[in-house]
């Protein structure tokens, strides 16, 4: 499993749209910053059945609207979702 955030920087007044076309992608979500036009944006992969999450972060940059990305965290590891929500819990 693999987790990222990221911020990615869009034209002005473009966050909406932008944040749109995001989450178009598998594993993507928004999660704000559309009104700043710096949306916080999470990519998370688990096995095989995604890209990795460098593709997807690679993919996001060539998006109508975006100016660039930002690589705020990553995480990778190998256990399971259930796992990690056992620890968190």
């Amino acid at each position: 499993m693999n987790i990222c955030s990221l911020i990615v920087h869009t034209k002005p007044t473009q966050g909406p749209v932008v944040s749109e076309r995001l989450q178009t992608f598998q594993g993507v979500e928004v999660h704000g910053g559309l009104e700043e036009d710096k949306l916080i944006v999470t990519v998370e992969d688990e096995g095989e059945s995604m890209s990795p999450v460098s593709d997807t972060m690679n993919a996001l940059r060539d998006v109508e609207g975006v100016v660039n990305t930002i690589l705020i965290y990553h995480y990778g590891g190998e256990e399971s979702m259930e796992e990690m929500n056992r620890e968190i819990n």
